[in-house]
């Protein structure tokens, strides 16, 4: 995460006792006092954005941090519900109920995966674009909170923008043109997981308190 990069800078930093006289600051102690200052600043931000209070809810991230396939619009769906649609680096936040959920996104392709949610809990989903045949396709992945590389993606996606809204007259006149759209996916669902196909699981290892 950002915080253990931080903390490990200042461990690798050797810093000399500061004597009372008039000479300068040395460089290494000015490095601590910034990196001190930094990480101080950053702490309540990230801590504020990602924390969840509500015991009764779990928070799920869905983050799309990689630019390539910019311009394509990935659709997301939990189950048979429509949430909406962006195009980019962006994210955005979904509280549920805690238990058994299915979610989805859709490209070129559609990609699942199955989440066992507890309350009080936030989670983090990768959607991660993969080259299709014709335009950007999708692949979905829980994030692993000791995954270092990529936390650092998510903090700093999350240190520089605000979660995405969407909005919910455009939410709604979409979906009446779903039912099909999402039958169809659901269907596709089914038949994977007959096949025996490996569905993406997000669980209580991907959980941050």
């Amino acid at each position: 995460m950002l915080f253990s990069v931080l903390h490990s800078a200042l461990r690798s930093t050797r810093f000399s006792p500061i004597k009372h006289d008039n000479r300068p600051m040395s460089k290494s102690t000015l490095l601590l006092l910034f990196l001190s200052g930094l990480l101080t600043a950053l702490s309540p931000v990230y801590a504020q954005q990602t924390d969840n209070p509500n015991p009764d809810k779990a928070k799920v991230y869905f983050m799309r941090v990689s630019g390539t396939g910019a311009l394509v619009n990935f659709k997301y769906f939990h189950g048979n519900h429509y949430l909406g649609k962006f195009s980019g680096p962006n994210y955005f936040v979904y509280e549920v109920e805690p238990g058994e959920h299915l979610f989805w996104v859709t490209s070129e392709n559609r990609d699942f995966i199955e989440a066992t949610l507890e309350g009080g809990k936030t989670y983090f989903i990768e959607v991660r674009p993969t080259i299709g045949g014709v335009k950007a396709a999708v692949k979905v992945l829980p994030i692993d909170p000791a995954d270092t590389k990529r936390m650092k993606l998510v903090n700093r996606m999350i240190l520089k923008k605000q979660p995405m809204v969407f909005d919910d007259a455009k939410v709604a006149e979409d979906r009446e043109s779903m039912d099909f759209f999402i039958q169809n996916g659901l269907e596709k669902y089914t038949s994977d997981k007959s096949k025996g196909k490996t569905v993406a699981q997000l669980t209580s290892i991907h959980a941050i308190d």
